[in-house]
Order: C-alpha cells, then sequence, then structure tokens
C-alpha cells in the first residue's frame, strides 16, 4: 500500500486583510469628490454675486424708466390742457402724420402725439389738435360726433328764390325778415325797431 505524500502550499505573501482595501478606495473617491466640488462651490458664488448685480442694475433702470414715464405724463396733460381746436381725422399719412379736417372747412397735414392709440383714428373720428400748432393731440370719445357735426361748416346750398315755384309772398317775408337786416341794417335803425333775429319755417316743404 502506497502512502500519500501531501505537499503543503506556501502561503500567498501578497494577501490582504478583508475590508483594508475598501476603506482606502472610499477615502480616495471622497478626496477626489470634494476637490470637484469646491471649483464648482466657487463658481455658483461668483454666479449668485453677478446676478445680484445684475437684480440691482435692473431695479435702478426700473426707477429711470417710472421717472421718465411720469415726466411724460405730466408733458402730455400739459399740451392737452390748453383750448384745442376740434376737427375731423380724415387719413393716417405715416405712423407719424397725419390729415386732419377742421370744421372751417380746412384741411391740415399735422403730427400726431406719439402717446395717441393709432388704432382709434380711423376715417371720420373726431379728434382735438393743438391750437398753435395743430398737432393731433387727443381722440374724442365717440358720444361728441353729434355735437361736432352740428358745430361743421355745411355745404352752402345753390337753391335760389326762381328755383322754388310759387309762393311769392312768403319768399317776400323771408327777404324781409332775414336778408334786409342783413343787407340794409341801417333801414331799421333809422325807423328804431330791432330786426328780427330769425325765422320759423313750417308746413310741407315745396
Amino acid at each position: 500500500m502506497t502512502a500519500g505524500v501531501l505537499t503543503a502550499r506556501p502561503m500567498d505573501l501578497d494577501t490582504k486583510e478583508p475590508g483594508l482595501e475598501t476603506g482606502r478606495d472610499t477615502g480616495d473617491a471622497l478626496e477626489v469628490a470634494d476637490e470637484d466640488l469646491y471649483p464648482r462651490l466657487k463658481a455658483l458664488q461668483r454666479q449668485l454675486e453677478f446676478l445680484g448685480i445684475q437684480e440691482e442694475y435692473i431695479k435702478e433702470e426700473q426707477r429711470s424708466l417710472k421717472n421718465e414715464l411720469l415726466r411724460a405724463q405730466e408733458e402730455v396733460k400739459r399740451i392737452q390742457a390748453v383750448p384745442l381746436v376740434i376737427g375731423q381725422f380724415l387719413e393716417m399719412v405715416d405712423p407719424v402724420t397725419g390729415i386732419v379736417g377742421s370744421t372751417t372747412g380746412s384741411n391740415y397735414y399735422v403730427r400726431i402725439l406719439s402717446t395717441l392709440n393709432r388704432e382709434l383714428l380711423k376715417p371720420s373720428a373726431s379728434v382735438a389738435m393743438h391750437r398753435h400748432s395743430n398737432a393731433l393731440v387727443d381722440v374724442l370719445p365717440p358720444e361728441a360726433d353729434s355735437t361736432i357735426s352740428v358745430m361743421s361748416a355745411a355745404e352752402r346750398p345753390d337753391v335760389t328764390y326762381a328755383d322754388i315755384g310759387g309762393m311769392d309772398v312768403q319768399k317776400q317775408e323771408i327777404r324781409e325778415a332775414v336778408e334786409l337786416p342783413l343787407t340794409q341794417g341801417g333801414l331799421y335803425e333809422q325807423i328804431g325797431i330791432d330786426p328780427p333775429r330769425g325765422v320759423l319755417l313750417y308746413g310741407p316743404p315745396g
């Protein structure tokens, strides 16, 4: 019977205790992570500081714009406070100028106040113009149109007395009541009577 020979395996001198290498690796990873976070933290701090400066600049700019707005509003009020001339908007030439007809029948090429809403400037809209420069400074509400149309100069009729058939007595009365006070007012002064101030016509036209 042959006896077996046992051979001993040499001990591995490089064998490491379990857990020691893992702990060292974790520490190295944390150190690397700390090194990466610090520059990022500084960058975020600089960005926050820059945003704070921007915020202060925007606030200052906002205050400046508010002051300019108040000054512009006061200037508009001052312009619109003077006695204005009433007219009728005819057409827009370009964003800053237009053509306006006055109640006297004249048309004007005028500048338009920059603060006016251009959407309100429609043909036949009632507008107000500066009495000195004729600049268009305001758009009147629609309810003002009826009043302005009464003030507008109507076309002069070209109908003569000869165009009206008959009514000779009535035509003579109109001449005496309307024409004579205008053409020969001295006659009424000599007689010592006041000329009539108007004539009331009634009945069907014809």
